[in-house]
């Protein structure tokens, strides 16, 4: 098995274990065990818990970046249906925020960030940022065009977010309840809906 593949392997074990365990609780065994690796081709790889640790919440954070800026790099801001493009946008984000990735990161910033502040601003360069940024041109181009009125695009950006995703974690226990697709695309679309009204013309 090549270099690259067998670290792939460790970093998708290590996410969920992390996520479970929290960083103190998770042990290398584990993930070697979950990898199918042995503990000394972990710290072949990583050196050490706290390196993995922190590769894991950085490879996250990469895997939910780049699927929310293929999502926004798909909103069509020329074509008369861009309030549908605006929903479906949103459901994407929502999507991703349910995600196991997104969910077990979530879980390891509120549980770790005491420990370790830093992986708070990994996670914000590593992905929201550069998420709001890419969202807020998207914006910024509906503004130009006569569909929105928007003074500050990034707040705009962090505000859609927010709004598509404000009645999730009730709905599904901070992610660890299922829902129906019904009640999903409603609470993302009443989302949507509460942002138009703010800042549709």
């Amino acid at each position: 098995m090549a270099l690259r593949d067998r670290k792939r392997e460790i970093l998708d074990a290590a996410a969920p274990i992390f996520g479970e365990e929290g960083y103190e609780r998770a042990s290398i065994d584990a993930i070697a065990t979950r990898a199918g690796v042995s503990k000394p081709t972990v710290y072949s790889h990583f050196g050490g818990k706290e390196q993995l640790f922190r590769e894991s919440v950085a490879d996250s954070a990469q895997q939910q970046n780049e699927a929310s800026l293929s999502a926004i790099s798909q909103l069509d801001c020329s074509g008369d249906d861009w309030r549908e493009g605006l929903y479906r946008l949103g459901l994407a984000l929502a999507d991703f925020s349910l995600s196991p990735c997104s969910v077990f990161l979530d879980r390891l910033i509120t549980a770790e960030i005491g420990r370790d502040p830093e992986i708070f601003t990994m996670v914000q360069t590593r992905a929201v940022r550069p998420m709001h940024e890419a969202l807020a041109g998207r914006l910024a181009m509906l503004g130009n065009a006569g569909r929105l009125q928007v003074a500050d695009p990034v707040k705009a950006a962090r505000q859609f977010v927010v709004l598509v995703n404000a009645e999730l974690p009730g709905l599904t226990a901070l992610g660890t309840l299922r829902i129906t697709a019904e009640t999903f695309e409603t609470s993302v679309r009443d989302g949507v809906d509460t942002f138009l009204r703010a800042y549709a013309r």
